[in-house]
């Protein structure tokens, strides 16, 4: 299975793993200064800074009091290898502020990754790999599509139960999509039994890395380096990892910093969707922002039809509960409803007539094709109950003209200041079809609507 990894912050770190210089002797931790590789790393930290501008940018927290993680590091026994030395020493150096926002940002997530790794037999180290993969930051995507704190990509995601469609995308679930990556690592640390080549294959996908180890006869992923067989970015992922569990280790040494632990102080409930997260946070009393930190897997702030798990302050979820049964009928503003399709209806003319395209009609309702969208069928549209109606009752009033004898596809766009090939494209017609009076053509496309009603 090939997986391509999102982890574009370290996808520059080529010549920690494989510089052209010989390697210097190995040295015990902590790592010799940074002032004496740095002529023989200029180059890397001038690709490494270039890509990593393109992370998002989160103002750093306040840590509290120092601690350390000596457990960590005697869960995953570190190589020696020249390039964990220098991911360490440009860690300390260039990017220490961003390692130590990433670092204290761990601290809310750090109580609900380690039980779970605990539950799943895996090393406490693996606690820190969202360092390097996301920040923990649940809503970080790479270019390549990987989403959330462990930067799945959606077939990889859904293998792993996870659920990514157009309403929900669970890799933004730090609970869930912990859950899922513990398995996904687990896997394949039964297929490899080696943590580097495990962290490779987490990295570049588990295919790359078979193929590797058979087309060269490595025995383990440092041979894999040596012979530049596995991409760059995966050659720089594994080093960087080893770097971080050594400064969690041990962070003073380094200029770092470990937050305390944070108790979220959240509880879930059942609802009953479709409900936006904007109207749930006027019950709760919290702001709406609140709300959706605490459930970034809802997509457009609007929870999916049939029930659902939420997560709101403890303090609200009393006021939550006593009204959860007529939520979802009081949300007037709520900028999804539903529609049965009659007779001569299309998703093409529907999609039209509220100002959307027929991917997202298709995407709300989990459909594969058009074809599937018959007379009887009820669908859900991004648009509010209240202004569907008046949209479609005065359509044909608004938008269409009724063809008169001696008209042509020309005249007709012409007096509405279109081109025939607009007026082809609203009406579904080919340049072949023929005209005949009363015949209704759309002449004017509806106001936008954009998905999901701006919530």
């Amino acid at each position: 299975m090939k997986v391509l990894r999102g982890s574009v912050l370290f996808a520059t770190l080529l010549s920690l793993a494989c510089a052209s210089v010989p390697p210097p002797p190995p040295t015990p931790v902590p790592v010799i200064p940074s002032t004496s590789i740095k002529a023989d790393f200029d180059n890397s930290r001038r690709d490494f800074e270039q890509v990593y501008t393109e992370l998002l940018a989160h103002e750093q927290k306040p840590v509290d009091a120092p601690m350390v993680d000596i457990a960590a590091v005697k869960s995953i026994p570190v190589p020696e290898h020249h390039s964990i030395n220098s991911a360490v020493a440009l860690f300390s150096n260039e990017l220490k502020g961003d390692i130590q926002t990433y670092l204290t940002r761990s601290s809310r997530y750090r109580p609900l990754i380690e039980k779970t790794l605990a539950e799943f037999d895996l090393p406490k180290g693996i606690a820190y790999l969202p360092v390097i993969e996301s920040g923990y930051s649940p809503t970080m995507t790479s270019r390549s599509g990987a989403h959330g704190i462990w930067q799945f990509m959606p077939d990889t995601a859904r293998e792993y139960g996870l659920r990514v469609d157009w309403w929900v995308d669970e890799r933004a679930d730090p609970e869930l999509s912990t859950r899922a990556a513990a398995q996904y690592i687990r896997d394949l640390y039964r297929e490899f039994n080696d943590w580097s080549l495990t962290l490779a294959a987490y990295n570049c996908g588990p295919g790359r890395i078979r193929r590797a180890l058979a087309d060269t006869g490595a025995k383990s992923f440092w041979d894999l380096v040596d012979q530049s067989a596995v991409p760059k970015e995966t050659r720089g992922y594994v080093p960087t990892f080893f770097a971080t569990i050594i400064i969690a280790g041990d962070p003073a040494s380094y200029g770092f910093k470990l937050g305390a632990e944070e108790n979220i102080d959240a509880k879930q409930v059942e609802l009953e969707g479709p409900l936006s997260l904007r109207y749930l946070a006027s019950v709760a009393k919290v702001d709406e922002s609140t709300l959706k930190s605490l459930n970034p897997e809802y997509r457009h702030g609007v929870l999916p039809p049939g029930r659902s798990s939420v997560r709101v302050p403890a303090k609200a979820a009393d006021a939550v509960l006593a009204r959860a049964e007529r939520l979802k009928n009081d949300d007037e503003n709520i900028a999804v409803c539903s529609f049965t399709l009659r007779e001569g209806d299309t998703l093409k003319r529907l999609a039209r007539a509220i100002g959307t395209d027929v991917d997202t009609i298709l995407a709300m309702n989990n459909l594969s094709s058009s074809k599937k969208a018959r007379e009887g069928v009820t669908l859900y549209l991004p648009v509010r109950a209240r202004e569907l109606g008046s949209m479609l009752a005065h359509a044909d009033d608004e938008v269409y003209y009724a063809v008169r004898r001696g008209d042509t596809l020309y005249s007709i766009a012409k007096k509405h200041h279109l081109t025939v090939e607009d007026l082809l494209d609203l009406n579904d017609l080919r340049r072949s079809h023929k005209l005949h009076a009363g015949e209704k053509l759309r002449v004017s496309a509806p106001r936008a609507l954009t998905a999901g009603g701006g919530m």
